[in-house]
C-alpha cells in the first residue's frame, strides 16, 4: 500500500502469517502486552513514537495496532499526528471527523467518540483518523481537553467490549513539538522507536530525556529497519 508521496507502505496483512515479518510484530506486540501484567487499569493506553520524523515509524504504529487486533483485543488506533497526519488513507479509510473535530467540541463525553471511529478491513480494529482541521486541532493538544479524550475513549471502548482493549496513539516526532510529550505524559505506555541508519544517538538521548521531563512511562526502546 502506497501513501500520497507513493513511498511504500507495508502492512502487516500483507505478509503470510508465518513470514519473518508478521512475526516479528507479533512477538513485539507479545512483548509490549507483558508489561499491561502490573498494570492496575482494564483499558490499556500506548504511544509509539520516534525522535525525528521516518515513514517507518507510522508504518510500525499501524502493524502493533493490527497485531493486536488480529490478537484478539478490542484495538482503537489513533491519528495524533496531527502535523503530518495520514494513517486513515493508508487503511483505505475516507478522510472524516477525527481526534481535531473532537478537540474542538464544546465537552468531550464517551458517548461522542463512536461518532468519530471508523472500522477497517481488520476485525476488531478500528481508527480515529487527525480529523478535518488537523492544523487547528495540533493547537488544541495543547488544552486539558486532550486529558477527556483518552479518558473518554478508554470509558467508551470499556462500556462497549466485553474484555479489555487497547487505545495505540500515532503522534508527531518527539524532536518536532511538544504534542508526543503530551500524549506521554497521559497514557500507560510510551515506546520510543529507533531507526538504524537515520536515527543519531545523540537524537535518540534528546527524545528521552524530553519524554523523562514530561514523566511519560518510557516502558521500552524499539529497533526498526529503514
Amino acid at each position: 500500500m502506497g501513501n500520497s508521496s507513493n513511498e511504500r507502505y507495508v502492512l502487516l496483512t500483507d505478509y503470510d502469517t508465518d513470514s519473518a515479518y508478521s512475526a516479528a510484530y507479533y512477538t513485539l506486540f507479545a512483548n509490549i502486552r507483558l508489561n499491561w501484567e502490573s498494570a492496575s487499569t482494564q483499558q490499556h493506553t500506548l504511544l509509539l513514537t520516534t525522535p525525528t520524523a521516518h515513514a517507518e515509524q507510522a508504518a510500525a504504529v499501524a502493524n502493533v495496532a493490527i497485531a493486536a487486533a488480529q490478537s484478539g483485543i478490542p484495538t482503537i488506533l489513533m491519528d495524533a499526528d496531527l502535523r503530518t497526519p495520514g494513517l486513515q488513507q493508508r487503511f483505505g479509510l475516507a478522510k472524516g471527523p477525527g481526534l481535531s473535530d473532537l478537540l474542538a467540541e464544546e465537552s468531550i463525553s464517551p458517548q461522542k467518540i463512536p461518532n468519530y471511529l471508523q472500522s477497517t478491513f481488520v476485525p476488531g480494529l478500528q481508527v480515529l483518523g487527525a480529523g478535518t482541521s488537523p492544523a487547528k486541532g495540533a493547537l488544541l493538544l495543547l488544552s486539558p481537553k486532550l486529558k477527556e479524550v483518552v479518558s473518554s475513549i478508554c470509558q467508551y471502548q470499556a462500556a462497549s467490549e466485553t474484555q479489555p482493549g487497547i487505545v495505540i496513539f500515532h503522534s508527531p516526532p518527539v524532536l518536532a513539538g511538544p504534542d508526543a510529550s503530551l500524549i506521554g505524559a497521559l497514557v500507560e505506555q510510551t515506546f520510543l522507536s529507533i531507526i538504524v541508519g537515520h536515527t543519531t544517538r545523540a537524537q535518540a538521548k534528546q527524545a528521552q530525556e524530553q519524554l523523562e521531563r514530561a514523566h511519560a512511562k518510557l516502558a521500552g526502546i524499539i529497533m526498526l529497519n529503514a
